[in-house]
């Protein structure tokens, strides 16, 4: 059984390093280096860590401990120690895929383990990370730099009412931060409109005077669980995430006049007014849920034509619904030989 260790307690902490000792004796065995600093802490230094701890119990006894410490979505296993009497029963590996679940949101997961330790370099590779670096510690000692980058979930569910309220209670958390700047704030994406089907995440566009000014509040954007992401690969804007893998929220933020803005807004109304597009487009991302539920990236490449056809016939319908000479004129998809309008 695996839980978190209250290791601020003598107890648990002295748990902790009979498990911890016996494990590191074997390490430096193995490795051919007895200078390893964990080797020598004793229970009043686990007590003072600030790590994450969690262990393996079999019939009450502590058998494997695993530590981490984590900060926004980037976190990095500490320790992992298993006792002889555990070797060989997958308590390693049950330990890293228990901090794996704990974190869902976790974006990047490192870990670093001596080149020799071939047994842990086995189990890190079976759990899916890659080898990124190596790197000299000391005389003899090489150690090797472990990530993980697991993948985000992808989860398409029905439309739901809270969602407005949540992007009201998020645009006031803004409006404290970004207030100076701000020239307008809108709810945007598949949870803006209604009764359609949509990854739970609430995208927030907002309006700047100066987008150049934006870059000064990114620690403040970091206190309300923001993940700067600069422009991140859109020219013009900057872009914001919360939640990790774990996605709550995405802010998409571009200067006044921004032709993104629009696009954003007209594809947003379209949909709004024909619902019979906007189910079409909730069950594609339905059927792309299904056939991708454990990679974001195919997911959103399988939109992407979909997404651009109905973004034309949204400029097209708003033409229409802005012409000039006054006439009632409304788009219709099925006559695309006049352009799409119906007069």
């Amino acid at each position: 059984m695996i839980a978190f260790l209250k290791h601020k307690e003598e107890a648990v902490s002295r748990e902790i390093i009979d498990v911890q000792k016996p494990a590191y004796v074997k390490e430096a065995e193995l490795i051919g280096f007895d200078g390893i600093p964990a080797l020598h802490e004793k229970a009043e230094d686990i007590r003072a860590s600030q790590e994450q701890f969690a262990g393996y119990r079999e019939d009450g006894k502590l058998l494997g401990v695993i530590s981490y410490e984590k900060f926004m979505h980037e976190l990095t296993i500490c320790r992992l120690v298993v006792h002889p009497d555990g070797f060989r029963k997958g308590i390693g590996r049950a330990l890293v895929q228990f901090v794996i679940d704990q974190n869902e949101d976790a974006e990047k997961i490192e870990v670093v383990t001596a080149e020799k330790n071939s047994p842990a370099v086995s189990l890190y590779t079976q759990a899916g990370f890659v080898k990124t670096k190596t790197v000299k510690a000391s005389e003899g000692l090489f150690l090797s730099v472990f990530h993980l980058y697991p993948k985000r979930k992808v989860e398409v569910v029905h439309y739901n009412e809270e969602w407005a309220r949540l992007f009201r209670e998020e645009k006031d958390r803004l409006k404290l931060v970004l207030g100076p700047e701000i020239i307008d704030v809108h709810h945007v994406g598949s949870t803006s409109i209604p009764n359609m089907a949509a990854k739970p995440v609430i995208d927030i566009l907002i309006a700047v005077k100066d987008i150049a000014a934006v870059n000064q509040y990114d620690s403040k954007m970091a206190e309300l669980g923001y993940m700067p992401k600069g422009e991140n690969g859109m020219i013009g804007r900057r872009y914001f995430q919360k939640g990790g893998n774990k996605r709550t929220h995405h802010v998409h933020i571009y200067e006044g006049g921004h032709p993104a803005i629009e696009r954003h807004l007209v594809f947003r109304d379209y949909l709004t007014a024909h619902p019979e597009i906007a189910n079409e487009y909730a069950s594609l991302k339905k059927q792309l849920a299904a056939q991708y539920p454990d990679n974001i990236k195919p997911y959103i490449q399988g939109k992407n034509d979909w997404i651009k056809a109905a973004e034309e016939k949204a400029k097209r319908w708003k033409k229409g619904r802005n012409n000039a000479n006054g006439r009632v004129v409304c788009y219709n998809s099925e006559n695309e030989k006049n352009g799409g309008f119906t007069l």
